[in-house]
């Protein structure tokens, strides 16, 4: 291997083009060699201002370039898995973003790959590498909330604007064709109780809201989960509203609260005693993704597995899964109304 990784990215949509690409730019180890995107118009003029040598619609033709150590594949998650298993197989490391699938079945198929060759798979993840989340669990470990906790939890993204924006509009409607806000952005808030509670789900409950007739699916995912070690959390997803609410992040427990803002970049805790603030002053997504690139790069220069890695990817689809799951079967729950003594005035 050279003395810097050599990186392709697949799939050039948002996140590639204002994150992935400029981190890896940027970043004093690796170097960008290839580009692929089902749409070579994008791909082409993204290569030549990148200085990028190589770039291409079709992902296969890069398998065997031996002038690529790893990948990160920026994709659907409806075509991921294959793509990803695809340059496992050609003994490349990936960096996948999330979820890793769409259902449990081929995650696993993922997970089986990866290991039968000996290759390694990062998940994109890439909020819980922020400094402060750190910090925050760091509080947990030390008991300094004591417990149970609970967390509350709410994320609140994907504008609603299909005149000003309808490019947006319909990728994130197709996106919604492929499974609730749970599944897609809820993966990250199901990473975040991974990270943080260190228990073994017990039980969801799940409802979901569609505002406009027109929606596929939800688009307000409301959840409440059980932990086997008396920890609670209470989820909030949602997308496609023309405003939204602030989102939250607070964990509440028998001695304190913690209180995480991203977007004033502080994590605090609070107790009847007193006040302790963590600041981080570098951006939220830029610090993420820096971080995150650092990890995956050791981690290619290393035996040691990614983490978070494909038991996390598994672990957050499960949890996401669970909730379509139990949205699903409340749907009609109330649909004849209620019959007990209550009454509407």
């Amino acid at each position: 291997m050279n003395d810097k990784v050599r990186l392709a990215v697949v799939g050039c949509g948002d996140i590639a083009v204002t994150r992935h690409i400029p981190t890896i730019m940027n970043h004093s180890e690796t170097e960008l060699v290839a580009l692929c995107d089902s749409d070579i118009t994008r791909v082409k003029p993204l290569a030549s201002q990148n200085g990028v040598r190589s770039c291409t619609d079709d992902y296969r033709t890069l398998l065997t370039d031996d002038g690529i150590d790893a990948v990160i594949v920026a994709t659907p998650p409806w075509v991921t898995p294959k793509i990803t298993m695809d340059f496992l197989k050609a003994g490349k490391d990936v960096l996948c973003e999330k979820p890793m699938a769409l259902d449990l079945e081929t995650a696993k198929q993922v997970s089986q790959v990866e290991e039968e060759t000996g290759r390694k798979v990062q998940i994109g993840f890439t909020y819980r590498h922020d400094p402060l989340l750190e910090k925050l669990r760091d509080w947990i470990r030390a008991d300094r909330l004591g417990s149970p906790l609970v967390f509350r939890l709410g994320i609140y993204d994907e504008i609603w604007d299909p005149i000003g924006n309808p490019e947006h509009y319909d990728r994130i409607h197709k996106t919604m064709e492929h499974g609730i806000p749970s599944i897609h952005d809820g993966a990250h808030i199901a990473d975040f109780l991974n990270m943080l509670t260190d228990s073994p789900v017990s039980h969801v409950e799940a409802f979901g809201l569609q505002s406009r007739p027109e929606f596929p699916t939800s688009n307000y995912d409301t959840s409440v989960i059980r932990f086997a070690n008396g920890d609670m959390a209470k989820l909030e997803i949602s997308w496609f509203y023309p405003v939204f609410p602030q989102g939250e992040f607070e964990v509440l427990g028998p001695k304190g609260l913690a209180v995480f803002d991203r977007f004033k970049r502080y994590v605090e805790l609070r107790t009847r005693e007193t006040t302790e603030r963590e600041v981080h002053e570098e951006d939220w997504w830029e610090s993420c993704f820096r971080i995150q690139l650092d990890r995956f790069v050791a981690g290619i220069r290393s035996e040691h597995p990614f983490v978070p890695g494909t038991s996390e990817g598994i672990y957050s689809l499960s949890l996401t899964k669970a909730i379509e799951i139990s949205m699903e079967r409340n749907k009609n729950l109330f649909s004849g109304g209620i019959n007990n003594g209550i009454s509407k005035r």
